[in-house]
């Protein structure tokens, strides 16, 4: 005890100020909230939209091609344009969202969509109907590749992969609900009331998300700009987090250049580059056989069975089947490697490639068949959906994802078009699904590779 009349001095130590690194990681490690939940789930409506968009064509297709007297080569155009537009639209426009946020983008886009498909139902003819299928498939591939890196941001380390299979069934989701949509619609009011339809929800989407969804929190503490630090604190107020007392000045407009050239080197150069060629290796051979069953097989079993009923039944459960497999694959993500489930995926789905081939005259089996094919190659793109945001930095997460969606989209246009010559000369359908399993073993041999040595980036957040 002090002597009496003498005074005492207290030094006061203070806690080290808590930054940007220490909320993430809070957010990282602690238990999904409400608010993560809610946004999570956003991002999943909105890629249900997607798949619906898309999915649209594959069920109008055979009214389109009666209607405009079109041959089942210039059909191939059709069912790609949005795949063209997708693979633009992800390699060109999802990278933005690492310059001017997740949010902003996925509103652009958005609009992008809206306009592609109001403009499709007036399409004169072939060639505008196309114009406008790439319209709205670069929206489409600017917005998915963005939403896949924001549900990655937020969530926790435990449960991110889940999240992000799940998310990935939105896509087949969408596609389901446009074949249950178009069995009544299409008879009746004919196939331009799909694209109506896929107009009214875009614009509905568009609203939504102006009013509910949040910013990325890694790129308002990353890029920082204007407002940041207050609407960071709005959003960790809704995670019951704790405030920042500050962020550091905004990010100079000189350096964005420099912080353009980090992202590059971080995708392009090792020990990345290795997994970056896996997974657009890999990726790419996938969507090329997923999207040519999706797009072709309606179409083909109506030509086949002179029964359209039948062919939007198969790609009705087809999709089903996808959205199993994305529920499957976060189910199966909770104990096992996301890298490990995924490459078995794609060894499953070559080998229901080739049974699809060989009994492809048994219409029942077939349908079977083809649920399980859409179960495994769904599944696998959910996979590396889960495994892509693993690879990369937040800086470079955006890019990094939507350049391995466009360079998988960019070959996966080529699918539909060569099938449609190759069926145009007469080749048995079943000979094609055969053939189709060379690039899905493919694809599971980059997959494999992803297994190997992990780089410094691996599994950050």
């Amino acid at each position: 005890s002090p002597a009496p009349g003498r005074y005492t001095m207290t030094i006061m130590t203070h806690a080290p100020t808590r930054g940007p690194e220490q909320v993430l990681a809070e957010v990282r490690k602690g238990r999904m909230t409400r608010f993560q939940l809610v946004t999570v789930t956003i991002a999943l409506l909105l890629v249900v939209l997607d798949g619906f968009e898309v999915g649209i064509m594959a069920f109008a297709a055979p009214q389109i091609q009666q209607e405009m007297g079109i041959g089942p080569d210039v059909l191939g155009y059709v069912l790609s344009a949005s795949l063209f537009g997708m693979a633009a639209g992800s390699i060109l426009l999802a990278p933005l969202a690492d310059r001017m946020g997740r949010r902003r983008l996925t509103l652009a886009m958005l609009v992008v969509i809206v306009i592609g498909m109001a403009f499709t139902v007036m399409a004169p003819g072939v060639g505008a109907l196309i114009l406008w299928r790439v319209v709205t498939g670069l929206g489409i591939g600017g917005m998915m590749a963005n939403l896949n890196a924001l549900v990655a941001e937020y969530s926790s380390d435990a449960r991110r992969t889940t999240a992000i299979a799940i998310y990935a069934a939105g896509y087949p989701i969408g596609a389901t609900i446009a074949g249950f949509v178009a069995r009544p619609l299409i008879p009746q009011f004919g196939w331009d009331s799909m694209f109506i339809a896929g107009t009214v929800l875009a614009a509905v989407a568009l609203l939504s998300a102006w009013i509910l969804l949040p910013e990325s929190l890694h790129y308002l503490m990353g890029r920082r700009p204007a407002g940041a630090l207050e609407k960071t604190n709005a959003i960790l107020a809704r995670m019951n987090l704790a405030p920042l007392s500050e962020l550091p000045e905004q990010v100079p407009a000189g350096q964005d250049d420099a912080a353009d050239k980090g992202i590059l080197r971080e995708v392009l150069t090792p020990p990345t580059l290795r997994l970056t060629l896996a997974l657009w290796i890999g990726y790419g051979l996938l969507v090329a056989s997923y999207y040519f069953a999706n797009t072709w097989i309606p179409t083909i079993l109506t030509q086949v069975s002179g029964d359209q009923q039948l062919g939007t039944t198969m790609g009705i459960g087809a999709n089903l089947g996808g959205v199993l497999g994305c529920f499957l694959f976060a189910g199966l993500a909770v104990r096992f490697s996301g890298r490990r489930l995924l490459f078995l995926t794609l060894f499953a789905a070559a080998a229901a490639y080739l049974l699809f081939g060989l009994i492809f005259s048994i219409v029942p089996v077939a349908i079977a068949v083809g649920f399980v094919l859409g179960v495994l190659t769904t599944a696998a793109i959910a996979g590396f959906y889960a495994v892509a945001p693993t690879v990369y930095t937040f800086q470079a997460r955006a890019t990094g994802i939507g350049w391995m969606i466009g360079i998988g989209r960019l070959v996966s246009v080529a699918a539909p078009i060569i099938v449609g010559y190759i069926l145009a000369m007469g080749i048995a359908p079943e000979h094609v699904f055969i053939g189709f399993t060379i690039p899905l073993a493919i694809a599971g041999l980059a997959a494999l590779s992803l297994l190997l040595r992990r780089t410094a980036t691996d599994m950050a957040a």
